[in-house]
């Protein structure tokens, strides 16, 4: 037997059952194949329509007996229309008809027929909307996004085909008139996809792609991953958080028991011997490693204190420290020079120790440290010990004290 898991609300597999085992001389066996992953290439397949006259034309929409259209749109304009398809005196037209109401129309022969759907708020928001008629011999039916959906019956009898012979007009009418202003992405007739951005390549007034995805997808992003734009969907950044993968779900922190840290030693020379001049030694690291400035990046989540977050230290006892009072409030020391103390600096607006993810940014050049808190309590402060880090040494991480 085989059988295909293809919905990932079946996953993951954590029981294999195995019946009628109780006979002799039998046995059974299972494979559990990789996951295969596939996608639509024309899911962030979109056009930008600038002007009210412009529009994209392709041939004919040969949908005579069935007639399935399906796409996404964003617009800020309180109306325009989307598709519209002509023949002598038969027509297929979806449309913004006003700021909270889509429009499927078409005539068959029989005389105009019409549903329409209407939301409580306006879908000109900037934000996308996902459109689906359909139209057969027996109903038309149009739903938008999750709204109920809105069906009509064919009549009992006249005609029931579709007869279409211009060109199929996208965005736009063969008039040039009530033009959509906007961006229309995934459109597909009858299942096929078409191909919005080549032709929007040779089309003035249309451009291909659309920005504005992440006012509708940015919080697919999680844990604090930015939202970045690109012409055919997102890409979320994670590179302020403690997480990594396409939406910043997977954790690459790690955790920090009583008492334990994580040491790194900049020195590339651990195995150094001892018979070397330990004056012509520490000259070394003073040139090769002296910072005039640096930025550093920290995530954490935790519910104890004292705690050590980060520490940065030199052979000439330096150092840079981040520290959680006993009370969780945020204390910064930097030592610049060893015959002065060290200047700290305490930012006591709030408990961090509260179990949430908080991230801290140090951005310091020469005497002039500025210092971000969650992306928004910034501070900036003036060294008085020294505006270099000389001969840097090591950096730990996460000591409970």
């Amino acid at each position: 037997d085989t059988v295909v898991l293809s919905h990932k609300e079946h996953l993951p597999v954590t029981q294999v059952v195995m019946r009628d085992t109780g006979r002799p001389h039998s046995e059974a066996a299972y494979a559990l194949g990789p996951l295969l992953c596939s996608g639509d290439n024309s899911f962030w397949n979109s056009a930008s329509f600038k002007t009210e006259t412009s529009y994209l034309h392709f041939p004919t929409f040969r949908g005579e007996l069935s007639a399935d259209v399906s796409f996404f749109f964003k617009t800020t304009a309180p109306s325009g229309v989307f598709v519209e398809n002509l023949g002598i005196t038969d027509f297929i037209r979806l449309e913004l008809h006003a700021p909270a109401e889509v429009t499927f129309s078409f005539d068959v022969g029989n005389g105009r027929c019409e549903v329409t759907v209407r939301s409580p708020t306006p879908f000109n928001d900037n934000r996308w909307h996902h459109v689906r008629a359909e139209r057969n011999v027996k109903e038309a039916t149009l739903q938008v996004d999750q709204l109920p959906s809105k069906t009509r019956a064919a009549p009992t009898d006249g005609h029931a085909r579709l007869q279409l012979n211009s060109q199929l007009f996208v965005g736009g009418t063969a008039t040039r008139q009530r033009g959509f202003l906007g961006c229309i992405r995934s459109l597909r007739l009858n299942g096929l996809a078409l191909d919005l951005e080549e032709r929007a390549t040779m089309t003035p007034g249309v451009d291909p792609g659309c920005l504005g995805h992440c006012s509708s997808y940015g919080h697919l992003c999680r844990n604090g991953g930015r939202c970045r734009e690109r012409p055919r969907g997102i890409v979320c950044d994670c590179a302020v958080s403690a997480y990594d993968g396409p939406f910043c779900e997977s954790e690459i922190s790690a955790y920090f028991g009583t008492g334990s840290s994580v040491i790194y030693d900049f020195q590339e020379h651990s195995n150094y011997t001892a018979s070397k001049n330990s004056s012509s030694f520490a000259a070394l690291l003073h040139e090769g490693l002296t910072l005039a400035g640096e930025v550093a990046t920290l995530s954490f989540r935790t519910t104890g204190t004292p705690s050590l977050l980060l520490y940065v230290s030199s052979f000439y006892e330096e150092y840079l420290s981040v520290i959680l009072a006993p009370n969780g409030s945020l204390q910064i020391r930097y030592k610049l020079d060893r015959h002065q103390e060290p200047d700290v600096f305490n930012f006591g607006f709030k408990n961090f120790a509260d179990g949430q993810l908080h991230q801290v940014t140090i951005h310091r050049e020469a005497a002039v440290v500025a210092v971000e808190v969650n992306q928004n309590a910034r501070r900036q402060v003036v060294l008085s010990s020294g505006t270099e880090f000389n001969a840097v040494k090591s950096l730990m991480l996460g000591t409970i004290l």
